[in-house]
């Protein structure tokens, strides 16, 4: 008896440890089909984030070197969704990210579709 109670307990502990290494809960990610690669938040620095609150982009206007990865963050309670002629997320709940990478320099201007006078823009140098 001793030993089938151990074995539960030990089934039990893996279990709840394997779960903390899954991948459920964690906000959906946002795919584009044919744009460059996107990353996650954690593979980009804190000057290249853009955080999305009070109905607001900050910074407003943002400036990175080609190749640098852009990551938004919707802190607000209501979605919001990043609109461009380059790149699109999908709707984005409370504490969701969006990222892109810039590939090509330029200056790229977006908004929020379904906040239109939410608007904001990346230079590319």
């Amino acid at each position: 008896m001793k030993k089938k109670i151990a074995l539960l307990t030990l089934t039990l502990a893996g279990i709840i440890i394997l779960s903390g290494c899954s991948s459920y809960g964690t906000p959906a990610k946002t795919s584009l089909a044919n744009t460059p690669a996107q990353t996650s938040a954690t593979a980009q620095t804190q000057s290249n984030a853009i955080n999305i609150q009070n109905f607001a982009f900050s910074p407003a206007t943002l400036t990175v070197k080609k190749g640098a990865v852009v990551t938004w963050t919707n802190n607000d309670s209501v979605p919001h969704q990043i609109k461009s002629a380059t790149f699109n997320s999908s709707s984005l709940s409370k504490g969701q990210t969006f990222s892109f990478t810039f590939n090509d320099a330029g200056s790229f201007d977006y908004s929020c579709a379904i906040h239109p006078s939410m608007s904001g823009k990346i230079i590319v140098e």
